[in-house]
């Protein structure tokens, strides 16, 4: 069958690639149709979808990171809540802190024990059965017994500082351990608001750290504590809400609290008895003497705020302070009346009448 050239229709053999007549290309294979490349679709499209991506990872990165930190911030700033650990924490502290505070917890005071020698009359049992008692623990020498000489002779033991009692020695004062921590504490859970300011009252039972040696292990350990200042390691401290941390804060800065309502403002005003409204809170009473007494010959006192209980009797009265020293002066008594003067610490008073001592008292812990 013969082909013509579509160009110029001259006939060509079937297996004729150009037409003989004009040249033209015949029986070429049609070129494969290219695929319409979309408007829409440019050629940078990948890589700017991988920009876009790793910016919103970027971005989200980011945000999470100001999300927790936020919520570090706001727990950073949240106050602390009253807690057995919160309060142990500001105790301990405070303890570690003031080595004042901590002598009057961990040393003996009650005799002048820098001397090299204490000299005791023969009368004086109570400090003889005292300083017996370091002689056993090996911080003085056997007693030596003399004569006072002198018109009217008496005898006397000289008790003779020793070696391990020199180095038990801080300053004046005779210590049974270096430091004290908590080890219970109650309070926490009866926080009151004052104005502005929140404040509590705790309770804390200590034990004692880094004790002497010669203390650690006296046979007469327990009669040596009943010695100290609070012989049962218990304390009363207020407490209260500063700087967001619960804090030991002292008598002042409770007055402080009660007149201004926030600690470290000056108060505008002194008001008298402030104190003693303040501490009215937390069930100490009106005044210094509130709670319950021994007395030397073993029978036991209470005094509340209005009256006096000896032996299950009550007797109302009317009292009256002055610093430490409160005035009692019972009903239906005349003029009678009777002073207490409480010592700082709270542990020990003394009683006299007309200005001569009749005996001492020793506050009885609930």
């Amino acid at each position: 069958m013969a082909h013509f050239c579509t160009k110029c229709g001259t006939a060509h053999a079937p297996g004729a690639r150009f037409c003989d007549e004009c040249g033209k290309a015949v029986n070429a294979a049609p070129a494969p149709a290219s695929a319409p490349v979309p408007a829409s679709a440019p050629a940078a499209t990948p890589a700017l979808s991988g920009v876009k991506r790793r910016h919103v990872v970027i971005a989200g990165g980011v945000l999470a990171v100001v999300v927790v930190a936020g919520g570090a911030l706001a727990w950073l700033l949240k106050p602390e809540a009253a807690s057995a650990s919160s309060f142990s924490r500001a105790i301990d502290a405070h303890l570690a802190a003031d080595e004042a505070v901590r002598d009057k917890l961990l040393c003996l005071t009650n005799l002048p024990y820098q001397k090299d020698e204490i000299r005791v009359a023969s009368y004086d049992s109570s400090t003889r059965q005292w300083l017996d008692i370091l002689v056993r623990s090996g911080l003085y020498n056997a007693p030596v017994e003399q004569g006072s000489g002198g018109w009217v002779a008496q005898s006397q033991f000289v008790y003779a500082l020793a070696a391990p009692g020199k180095a038990a020695l801080r300053g004046d004062k005779l210590c049974v351990a270096k430091g004290v921590k908590v080890a219970k504490v109650s309070g926490y859970d009866q926080v009151r608001d004052l104005g502005a300011q929140q404040v509590a009252m705790a309770k804390a039972t200590l034990t004692l750290t880094d004790e002497a040696a010669w203390f650690a292990k006296s046979a007469d350990r327990a009669l040596i504590l009943q010695r100290l200042p609070d012989g049962d390691l218990q304390v009363r401290l207020p407490m209260a809400l500063v700087d967001k941390q619960w804090q030991v804060i002292d008598e002042t800065q409770m007055s402080q609290a009660a007149m201004t309502g926030v600690i470290g403002k000056a108060p505008a005003v002194q008001g008298a008895g402030m104190l003693d409204k303040l501490k009215s809170v937390f069930s100490f009473g009106g005044h210094p003497a509130v709670g319950k007494w021994q007395a030397a010959m073993g029978n036991v006192l209470e005094f509340t705020s209005d009256s006096v209980i000896n032996n299950g009797t009550s007797t109302k009265a009317t009292f009256t302070t002055k610093g430490n020293t409160v005035t009692i002066a019972p009903e239906g008594a005349g003029e009678a009346a009777m002073d207490i003067i409480v010592s700082d610490d709270g542990s020990t008073a003394q009683i006299s009448m007309g200005g001569v001592r009749v005996t001492t008292l020793r506050r009885v812990r609930d």
